[in-house]
């Protein structure tokens, strides 16, 4: 049975949740997550300007660090592109411990869906090709540039949500890590002119960066043809309530089930 390294385990499962791939280990199939990610934009200036150094240090140590920054981050950015049976989604979804997010998904046959949560409450807006690609020309119509909303509790609406939740993210970060496995390091390196030290386990490579927080920049997996990059730490989500005129709530419509999500 192969395992994810425990990093790009928790960047799967925001995947597995939002329609990629599987979260956690399988049988079978490697399942190391190669997933770009910069994580630069989110450091103080006066950070990226300094070295953190470790690229001095042990891949497990290194590995062991970029680990504790998931885990002890209040918000991120994760932008993930993944192709899968020659289709290929893109997520891009800003996501906080409080559970709220705001972001898209989208893929070339099916359209694209745009994804907020603030608190106990859901919004989503399909495009009509979306709604189009479920057999469903009426919702198409009915929610045609609106954002269809109802409570966290409706279940057609918090199903794609569920990996809006950074503190169910930052708990898989290395729960299916082998502390006896062999981590690589490579050669300092840069990845969008940042510089960063990789370091390799399990056919996964992470990008660490070596100035400022040693955030984990890049993560990467050919095999898998997925690219992550994690970015905008800790920064307050940008997510507002969309106008009621732009909203149907779907608890007041007497065929809910009419949705089609």
């Amino acid at each position: 049975m192969k395992r994810k390294h425990g990093i790009a385990m928790a960047a799967a499962c925001v995947a597995a949740v939002m329609g990629l791939s599987a979260c956690g280990s399988e049988d079978g199939k490697k399942s190391d997550d190669k997933k770009p990610a910069k994580a630069a934009d989110s450091a103080p200036a006066q950070d990226t300007a300094s070295g953190n150094g470790v690229e001095k240090l042990p891949g497990k140590e290194i590995s062991d660090k970029a680990k504790k920054e998931l885990q002890n981050a209040t918000s991120l950015r994760f932008k993930m592109s993944q192709t899968e049976d020659g289709e290929r989604m893109d997520i891009d979804l800003a996501l906080d411990k409080q559970g709220n997010c705001a972001g898209t998904v989208k893929t070339p046959s099916t359209g694209t869906i745009e994804v907020l949560r603030l608190g106990d409450r859901v919004w989503m807006k399909a495009d009509e090709k979306l709604w189009m690609s479920k057999g469903n020309p009426q919702a198409a119509e009915l929610f045609k540039g609106r954002y269809v909303t109802g409570p966290t509790s409706e279940p057609n609406l918090s199903r794609m949500t569920k990996g809006c939740d950074l503190t169910a993210l930052q708990a898989k970060v290395g729960q299916d890590d082998d502390d006896q496995e062999t981590v690589v390091k490579g050669a300092p390196t840069t990845v969008d002119g940042q510089p960063v030290v990789p370091i390799s386990a399990k056919d996964t490579t992470i990008s660490v960066a070596t100035t400022g927080r040693p955030y984990p920049l890049k993560i990467e997996n050919t095999k898998e043809q997925s690219a992550v990059t994690l970015t905008d730490w800790n920064k307050p989500v940008p997510a507002k309530a969309p106008p009621a005129d732009q909203t149907i709530d779907v608890t007041k419509l007497k065929k809910p089930q009419q949705q089609g999500l």
